[in-house]
């Protein structure tokens, strides 16, 4: 039992659960085109659009005033935002979609397994971490399927590794009379020490997590990913991509594919230890 709850402490530090759940202030900027960064601790992204916004992301609820914050300094209007979208249903992500939802009224769209999270405020993924609140799903989507609003799209990649209904959103940006893909990172592999085999929440997450993988390493690598952890590429992004250099979430189309490679790698290792304990 001892060993179980050092991985998973080991989990919370390294993967995508911090034991540290406070917000950290931080000045909101505009990364590149319509896309800004209005987190804290972790990824918030305003994507805005002339019939109102999309809020990608509302991190915990000890972050939800600098968000409200870090938008308004950006000269929008908080009540503008029509549309949450998220990349994970772990509450460092969307514990705060219930208090913006009713600021905003904004509409939640989340997709298969996440939205039933949501509207449970009960974290189905093989972590099965506490910390969600629930909020009513507006929009159930499905892979594939599309968000827009004042004609900014963006379409929905299911890879149900993290999470049931982790979400890889993309869309693509104009900057300086050129295109971009653009990419917001869902999830990949299951946080380190969580059961893989006989799972009571995520039965298939090992299905699920391969299918995870294969179908990000035939992903087109985007231009720029927006991950919703700080990164460090330990060299400079692609210069030929117009992104402010103070986003320290962002990843180019290598950093993606060295995340996909890492992910895969450390999912094996972990799935070899999980054999070894059965």
């Amino acid at each position: 039992m001892r060993r179980i709850t050092n991985l998973i402490l080991l989990s919370l530090t390294l993967f995508s659960i911090p034991t540290v759940y406070g917000a950290e202030s931080s000045e909101p900027f505009r990364i590149i085109d319509n896309i800004y960064w209005v987190g804290s601790t972790y990824g918030s992204y305003l994507i805005t659009t002339p019939e109102g916004h999309i809020l990608h992301d509302t991190g915990t609820n000890a972050m939800h005033d600098d968000i409200v914050s870090n938008v308004e300094k950006l000269g929008f209007d908080v009540q503008d935002i029509k549309i949450m979208i998220s990349s994970h249903a772990h509450f460092d992500h969307v514990q705060g979609h219930r208090l913006m939802q009713e600021l905003t009224g904004a509409q939640v769209v989340a997709l298969g397994g996440d939205a039933a999270a949501l509207e449970a405020g009960q974290d189905n993924s093989a972590g099965g971490f506490r910390g969600l609140e629930p909020v009513e799903v507006d929009r159930v989507i499905e892979d594939g399927d599309t968000v827009t609003l004042g004609g900014v799209s963006l379409s929905a990649l299911w890879a149900p590794g993290h999470t049931q209904g982790a979400t890889v959103w993309m869309t693509t940006v104009e900057e300086e009379g050129n295109s971009y893909s653009v990419a917001f990172r869902g999830g990949e592999i299951p946080n380190d020490g969580v059961p893989l085999f006989g799972n009571p929440r995520h039965a298939s997450v090992v299905e699920d997590t391969y299918m995870t993988l294969e179908r990000l390493k035939t992903l087109t690598p985007p231009d720029l990913l927006l991950h919703n952890h700080p990164q460090s590429l330990d060299r400079p992004l692609n210069p030929a991509l117009p992104v402010n250099p103070a986003c320290f979430t962002c990843l180019d189309a290598e950093g993606f594919t060295a995340m996909v490679e890492r992910s895969e790698a450390r999912f094996e290792e972990n799935l070899e230890q999980a054999r070894q304990e059965q």
